[in-house]
């Protein structure tokens, strides 16, 4: 490694320390959950208030950069007939439940920086904008343009970049700070399912959990009819349930069951409420016949994250098993619905598993009313750039730098010549277990992590522009 050139780019996150953390703290105070918008704001007021405040960002700091109709913003530095993208997401999964401090408000604690989308994914934006920065600073040869992107429904759809790939031209090369380190080469399809039953609850008035697909429910909740011996069975039940609430309101009996948040690639990370919901009101003797055997028949399809009772646990060598969670219940006109968030294995096609599903359906007098496939994304393990990154990523940390595959869905996955690269960590702050990771309440940045993902980056896009210019 170049010394001289590792020393520069050490010598401008010294100096630039401060200002990188006050930047990842300046977009995380904006709440940016993705919703329903119209007009130059198409994804929200949270999204257009926070694209705004980073183009405004990388304006200050004497970049090129615009808002394009609101669906995503461009940041660009250098020239070259060849360009390095780097894909950033500046909107966020809502908050949820059980946070320790302020989402929107983010603090320095042990080395970490807490609030939502600290690392998923606003880091990203603030980084892109500090490698080209800090190439500027370093006056070595570059021949390339590198172009940031920073979209604004990444976790609901994709839309953002959808209207990007329609209307810009695709990057020879791209990182996306999205995943794990080191080189993510493969990201499984993503399946959402909805199913309904053609029957109707007679005493579960509301039967609702979760916030969104790709994420387990934290928590979930049934209104029931009153009944006096219904709410001292279940009361008495609750008793050696600690995840379960029974209290008696003015339209029935509320029962509410609390899990515990986690991102739906990685399910055995949290705890499905809906299924703790579920789990618990099967145990009555007085509710309903028929709505218990509607409760037992949800109760055994998501009892596991593997899809097993669905017929549909199939893996693959590269990627491994599918995993399958129950991420929103709901009911319409009494009838309960479900909402699945499906990562199957890279080999696979998301057909195969409609059809398992249908016929799991189908013979409970249910129907999968809608879904949606994002086909898996798959570069071999021995492509140059994979290879080279890697190296890098070694080089710097020392660590192991085997490429892998996962079930988290990028843009990586509708952009040509892409991978994942960086810049989330398994490594954990000392928080309580469910707290500290993305989607989960307290997320938290290691500010040491960004810094020397900077490092990396700067490192690897200089790689890429020889790369590409050989």
């Amino acid at each position: 490694m170049d010394q001289q050139l590792y020393a520069k780019i050490e010598a401008y996150i010294s100096a630039n320390r401060a200002a990188i953390v006050e930047d990842l703290k300046t977009l995380v105070r904006i709440r940016s959950v993705s919703e329903n918008g119209s007009g130059d704001k198409p994804f929200g007021e949270g999204c257009a208030k926070v694209l705004s405040r980073a183009v405004e960002m990388a304006h200050e700091k004497g970049l090129t950069a615009q808002s394009h109709g609101g669906y995503y913003g461009t940041v660009t530095w250098g020239e070259g007939d060849k360009t390095i993208g780097i894909f950033s997401h500046l909107d966020v999964v809502p908050e949820g439940n059980g946070w320790q401090y302020d989402p929107y408000n983010p603090v320095e604690k042990d080395g970490y920086l807490i609030g939502r989308g600290a690392t998923d994914n606003k880091s990203a934006a603030v980084l892109g904008m500090h490698v080209m920065k800090c190439l500027e600073s370093l006056d070595v040869p570059f021949r390339s343009k590198v172009s940031l992107f920073m979209g604004c429904s990444e976790e609901t759809g994709m839309d953002d970049i959808a209207r990007y790939v329609q209307e810009q031209p695709m990057p020879d090369f791209s990182i996306v700070p999205d995943t794990n380190f080191p080189v993510c080469h493969g990201e499984k399809g993503i399946l959402q399912v909805d199913a309904m039953s053609d029957r109707a609850f007679e005493q579960v008035l509301e039967f609702s959990g979760g916030l969104v697909s790709n994420m387990v429910a934290d928590s979930a909740r049934a209104l029931i009819t009153m009944d006096p011996q219904l709410l001292d069975e279940l009361r008495h039940l609750a008793e050696s349930t600690p995840r379960i609430q029974v209290t008696l309101t003015e339209k029935g009996i509320l029962v509410e069951a609390t899990g515990v948040a986690a991102h739906a690639s990685m399910p055995d990370q949290g705890l499905n409420a809906i299924h703790e919901l579920t789990h618990f009101l099967i145990r009555s003797k007085i509710l309903c016949e028929n709505d218990r055997h509607l409760l037992a028949f949800i109760d055994n399809t998501i009892a596991d994250n593997g899809g097993k009772a669905m017929g549909v646990d199939f893996r693959d060598e590269p990627s491994g098993p599918l995993t399958c969670i129950c991420g929103v219940c709901s009911t319409n006109e009494g009838r309960p619905c479900l909402d699945f968030n499906i990562r199957y294995p890279v080999t696979d096609k998301g057909s195969r598993i409609v059809e398992g599903m249908q016929k799991h359906f189908f013979q409970a007098e249910w129907k999968v009313t809608n879904w949606d496939d994002s086909a898996p994304a798959y570069v071999p393990k021995d492509d140059p750039m994979v290879v080279e990154l890697s190296r890098i990523y070694h080089e710097i940390t020392g660590a192991d730098a085997t490429p892998y595959t996962m079930g988290g869905g990028t843009y990586a996955r509708k952009l040509r010549n892409a991978v994942g690269f960086g810049m989330e960590s398994d490594e954990r702050p000392p928080m309580p277990a469910g707290h500290g990771g993305v989607h989960q309440p307290d997320e938290a940045q290691s500010i040491e992590g960004l810094l020397e993902g900077l490092k990396i980056y700067v490192l690897s896009i200089l790689e890429i522009d020889q790369i590409l210019h050989r």
